[in-house]
Formats: C-alpha cells, sequence, structure tokens
C-alpha cells in the first residue's frame, strides 16, 4: 500500500511542478522569404546595421540606418541555405579577408561583397529566440560584431566561433518593415518605392 501511494506521488510529480513553473512567452520569429528584401539589425547594438561600406564597395560593416539601398539585402533560399546580395550593387555577403580573399575562413575573418554568391545557414538563436545567427555551413563560425559588439559606424563585421550564452553581438535581427524596393544601382535614375 505505502509503495502504491509513492508511486501515485511521483507520477504527480511533473503534472504538479509544470502548473507551478511559470511560462514564458516565446517571442515571436521573424520569417525570412526568398527573395525578400531586409535590413539586418545587430540585436545587441540596434543602432547600427549591416551595411556594404560605400567607402569602398566591398566592406560589410556597422553603420546607423538611413535606408540607403547599401542597407538593403535580398535573401534567397538556394538547397535550403540562404544567399544575401546587396541592394544597390548586387554584390553577395561572403567571408573574406580583403588583403587575402583565397584564405580559409576562421575566426577573426571579415565579411566582404563578393561578386560569386556565397551560401549560409540561418538559425534563430537560442537564448533570444527573436534573434538569427547567420552561419559558414557545417561550421561553428558565425557573424560576429567586432570589438565585443562595439557600435562605433564603420566597425567592421567578421566570423566568430558561436559563443552562448551572453555573447549577444552575434545576433542579428531581420527586418523589412523599414525597407525599400529600390531601382538598379547608384545614380539619378534610381527610384525608391516603399514595400
Amino acid at each position: 500500500m505505502k509503495f502504491t501511494s509513492v508511486i501515485v506521488a511521483l507520477l504527480a510529480l511533473p503534472a504538479a511542478l509544470a502548473s507551478a513553473i511559470p511560462r514564458t512567452t516565446v517571442a515571436k520569429r521573424a520569417t525570412i522569404e526568398t527573395n525578400g528584401t531586409y535590413k539586418i539589425t545587430s540585436a545587441f547594438a540596434p543602432s547600427v546595421v549591416i551595411d556594404l561600406s560605400a567607402g569602398d564597395n566591398k566592406s560589410i560593416i556597422a553603420y546607423p540606418y538611413h535606408s540607403g539601398a547599401n542597407q538593403q539585402w535580398i535573401f534567397n533560399n538556394t538547397q535550403g541555405a540562404w544567399t544575401i546580395k546587396n541592394v544597390e550593387l548586387g554584390l553577395y555577403i561572403a567571408p573574406g579577408n580583403l588583403s587575402n580573399p583565397s584564405a580559409t575562413p576562421g575566426n577573426y575573418t571579415t565579411l566582404s561583397a563578393s561578386s560569386t554568391p556565397f551560401i549560409w545557414d540561418i538559425w534563430h538563436d537560442e537564448v533570444n529566440p527573436a534573434a538569427y545567427r547567420l552561419f559558414i555551413p557545417r561550421t561553428a563560425l558565425n557573424w560576429d560584431l567586432t570589438d565585443f559588439g562595439n557600435s562605433t559606424p564603420g566597425n567592421p563585421i567578421q566570423v566568430f566561433q558561436k559563443y552562448t550564452p551572453g555573447w549577444k553581438w552575434q545576433t542579428w535581427t531581420v527586418d523589412a518593415g523599414e525597407c525599400f524596393a529600390v531601382g538598379r544601382g547608384r545614380g539619378a535614375a534610381d527610384v525608391h518605392f516603399p514595400v
């Protein structure tokens, strides 16, 4: 009899714990659509977004949002991974040391613009499900706002080994809400239309 009451109490324990533990609401996850145009914002330093530097048309940097076409990115799903192309110049985000473009990516490899598409694995962050991590496929190297999330305009974006929890400067939000569809390239013929 005593054994039966112990078993019943043990079986009831998970239900009692589930009702006593507060439940948190999971943040709404953004959905990335193929061929969608987005801005990519640092989840750690929301005052800066991913920017194709107008200074050299090559460096991928953090910069305050100004809604320019160099801060807008077209995401395309390719075989389960993603390419990310700049609206203004049609160049892709890729890992690449500007001084040695053929180097194998590793920690501290900066991102740069490339005419060759590069695919990225994109996953929701485990700590902040409203944010994403962008990885070189089959590695733990993900985008990282350099210098521990330094939001100084022009600070480069690099790939670095994923660290959780706590390295929020490796997480990004992807938002279509404020982007514009833009005509081709730079020049007087460019026309901006709200999306």
